[in-house]
């Protein structure tokens, strides 16, 4: 009996084999339910500050007077609830940003879900290479300098 033998190229699966078939269905609930979350964190932020219920506390910032990278967030979430897209930008920008993206890959999601195109799984592909982790570092330490400069005491 004689068995056949494969090269590494014969066994690597091709494009078309490693990708996974979608769930459209629990893509979209999944979507919905992230969108649905964010807008309740944000109400809840926003009614929080407008009832001057007592908000987590950054105790970093409390025992050293130094602000943390993620300092802010509340009061942003808080100004993007009430569609304040400048105080948003200027309470933590990197914040600002991450729910830019968010927002955009929500949209991204819904339109693949009713134009029936993949445009996420090309983006993967785009990104997979980049240096995430510098640009994540590089991103953190640049908010935080712009925090400990100009956000309120």
């Amino acid at each position: 009996m004689r068995t056949k033998t494969f090269s590494a190229e014969e066994a690597r699966p091709t494009a078309d084999q490693s990708r996974q078939p979608h769930d459209s269905k629990s893509r979209t609930v999944s979507t919905v339910w992230f969108i649905f979350g964010m807008a309740v964190l944000a109400v809840v932020a926003r009614f929080g500050l407008l009832w001057q219920l007592p908000l987590p506390q950054c105790w970093l910032r409390k025992l050293t007077g130094i602000p943390c990278p993620s300092c802010g967030c509340t009061r942003s979430l808080a100004a993007w609830a009430m569609l304040d897209l400048e105080q948003a930008f200027r309470f933590n920008p990197l914040f600002f940003l991450l729910c830019v993206a968010l927002l955009a890959w929500s949209a991204l999601r819904l339109v693949e879900k009713f134009s029936q195109r993949t445009y996420l799984d090309d983006l993967k592909v785009r990104l997979k290479n980049w240096p995430w982790w510098k640009i994540g570092a590089a991103l953190l330490a640049l908010n935080w300098l712009y925090l400990c400069f100009t956000l309120p005491k």
